[in-house]
C-alpha cells in the first residue's frame, strides 16, 4: 500500500479563522492534495457549515483538486464527549466525503474517566461505521501518564473495539509521553493506518512532562498544555530532533500507513512558508522525491 502525505489543517488554523477558502487556496497551489480538515472556526466557535453551505464546500474542495479524508471533531475542555451532536457531525462529514472522523483528544486523567472514555468512544465508532465512515482517537501526550502497571493509552486501546474504533498516532506527542512510537506504532498494527508528523526542537527534552514514573494524582492534565508544553517547543520538519530517515524507514517497513499527515504546531514565521517546506520534506521521505 502507498503511503500518502496529507495536511491538517490545525497547522493553519488562524489563516482558516481569517479566511477559510483562500486557505484552502494557498494549500492546494503549495501541492497539498490530502486534507484533515477542521471544521470549527477556532475564533468564533462556529462551524464552518454553517458560515458555508455543505454543496459550496465540496465544490470547492472538488474544485481545487483536495481530498478531504478525514476531519477532526472533538468537544471543547470541561464537556463531555456525548454532547456533541454526533449524529449532524457523522452527517456533515459523509456528505462532504471524508471517509474518517478523528476525536482529537480527551482530557482524561485516571482510570475510571478513561474507562468511560472508551466506551464513549466505542458509541461513536459505532455510529460512524453505520454511516460508513471510519473513527479513530488522536492521541497528545497525557494519555501515556501511568496508573499502575498500565497506561491510559493503553486502557483506551484494551477497552475500544478494534472493529469501531482506530488509532491516529501523533508520533512527537507519544515521544512526549516517554513511548517510543515506532514501537507503539508496530504494536497496534492496521490498527494505526494514520499517523500525525510534527517536530520537535532541538533544544527541547522530548521526555520533560513525566520525567519519572508518572501517577494519575502526578499533574493536571491541562497544566501539560498551559504551563510544560511551549509555544516555541514545535518547529519546522526536519529542523528538529526527529529521525526522519528513521521514522519513514520503518514505516514503508511496516507497509499498513496510509497517511502520513503534516501537523504544524510551530510558531516561528510564516505559516504557509512552513507548511510548504514541510511538505518538501515528506516528499523526500515518504514518496522519494
Amino acid at each position: 500500500m502507498a503511503m500518502e502525505i496529507g495536511l491538517n489543517l490545525f497547522s493553519v488554523f488562524k489563516e482558516l479563522n481569517e479566511d477559510y477558502f483562500g486557505t484552502l487556496e494557498h494549500v492546494a497551489e503549495m501541492g497539498y492534495k490530502n486534507l484533515e480538515l477542521l471544521t470549527v472556526n477556532f475564533s468564533t466557535g462556529e462551524r464552518y457549515t454553517d458560515a458555508f453551505s455543505l454543496p459550496v464546500i465540496k465544490q470547492k474542495l472538488k474544485d481545487l483538486g483536495l481530498n478531504a479524508f478525514s476531519a477532526h471533531e472533538g468537544v471543547a475542555p470541561g464537556s463531555s464527549i456525548m454532547d456533541a451532536d454526533w449524529d449532524r457531525i457523522v452527517e456533515e462529514n459523509a456528505a462532504l466525503g471524508c471517509q474518517s472522523i478523528v476525536f482529537p483528544m480527551a482530557f482524561i486523567s485516571g482510570r475510571e474517566d478513561t474507562l468511560q472514555t472508551a466506551e464513549h468512544l466505542n458509541q461513536i465508532g459505532k455510529k460512524c461505521k453505520e454511516a460508513g465512515l471510519s473513527f479513530y482517537y488522536h492521541n497528545h501526550a497525557h494519555e501515556f501518564r501511568r496508573v499502575g502497571e498500565t497506561s491510559l493509552f493503553e486502557l483506551l486501546a484494551e477497552n475500544t473495539d478494534p472493529a469501531l474504533v482506530k488509532f491516529e498516532l501523533d508520533l512527537v506527542w507519544v515521544m512526549r509521553g516517554g513511548f517510543d512510537p515506532l514501537a507503539l506504532l508496530e504494536k497496534l498494527g492496521s490498527r494505526c493506518d494514520m499517523i500525525h508528523q510534527k517536530d520537535l526542537g532541538q533544544h527541547v527534552n522530548p521526555v520533560t512532562i513525566f520525567p519519572s514514573s508518572p501517577q494519575e494524582s502526578d499533574l493536571d492534565t491541562m497544566k501539560i498544555y498551559t504551563e510544560i508544553v511551549k509555544p516555541n517547543d514545535f518547529v519546522n520538519l526536519g529542523t528538529g530532533i526527529v529521525n526522519f530517515q528513521e521514522t519513514y524507514q520503518k514505516l514503508h517497513q511496516l507497509g499498513y500507513v496510509r497517511y502520513a499527515i503534516v501537523e504544524n504546531e510551530g510558531q516561528l514565521g510564516n505559516k504557509f512558508t512552513s507548511i510548504a517546506n514541510d511538505l518538501k520534506m515528506m516528499e523526500k521521505y515518504v514518496q522519494g522525491v
